[in-house]
C-alpha cells in the first residue's frame, strides 16, 4: 500500500514537472515570430492578406495570365489621411502595385454596400473590394460581382494585426 502512494506520488510529480516545462516551451515559442511587421499609425487604415487564383485578377488589369501563375498571395495596405481618415494610397506587396484607393457604393444586390475601389483613377483596371466587415473584404469582378472561389483558393481578404 505504501508503494502504490509513494509511486502515485512520484508519477504525479514528475507530471507536474513535465507539464510546467511545456508551458514554458509554448510560450518561448509563442513570443518568436519570422514575419514582417504590419504597418500600423494613424495614416493605415489597414493591413489584409489573402490567396486566390491568378488568372481573373491578371485579365482585370489587362496583363497576360502566366501559365505558370496557379494562385496569388496578397498582402494589401490601405492608407488614410490621419485628419479626415479619408482614403489616400494603397501598397500591395512591398509596392508590386501601388495607387490612389476610394470609397464607393454598391453592388448589384445591395446598392448601400461599402466597396472599396483600388486604382480608382484608372477604371478600366480598378479592383473591387466589398467591405464584409472591419475584417474581411472580398474581391469582386470589374462588375461589382461577387468572385467564385474553390475549397483551396477563396477571393477574401482577412485583416492582419501586430
Amino acid at each position: 500500500m505504501k508503494s502504490h502512494f509513494l509511486y502515485t506520488l512520484i508519477v504525479g510529480l514528475l507530471g507536474v514537472g513535465h507539464h510546467a516545462d511545456a508551458q514554458d516551451a509554448r510560450a518561448t515559442t509563442s513570443q518568436t515570430t519570422s514575419r514582417t511587421p504590419i504597418a500600423e499609425g494613424a495614416t493605415v487604415f489597414g493591413v489584409f492578406d489573402g490567396r486566390f487564383p491568378c488568372a481573373e485578377i491578371y485579365k482585370d488589369w489587362k496583363q497576360p495570365v502566366r501559365p505558370e501563375c496557379v494562385k496569388m498571395k496578397w498582402s494589401l495596405t490601405l492608407y488614410q489621411d490621419a485628419q479626415t481618415h479619408q482614403p489616400t494610397t494603397y501598397r500591395l506587396n512591398r509596392s508590386v502595385r501601388e495607387g490612389k484607393w476610394a470609397i464607393v457604393r454598391g453592388i448589384k444586390t445591395d446598392p448601400d454596400a461599402v466597396v472599396f475601389q483600388l486604382d480608382s483613377d484608372k477604371p478600366d483596371v480598378s479592383i473591387y473590394l466589398l467591405k464584409g466587415d472591419d475584417n474581411v473584404l472580398f474581391v469582386l469582378d470589374q462588375q461589382r460581382r461577387f468572385r467564385v472561389g474553390t475549397d483551396y483558393l477563396s477571393y477574401t481578404l482577412n485583416r492582419v494585426v501586430n
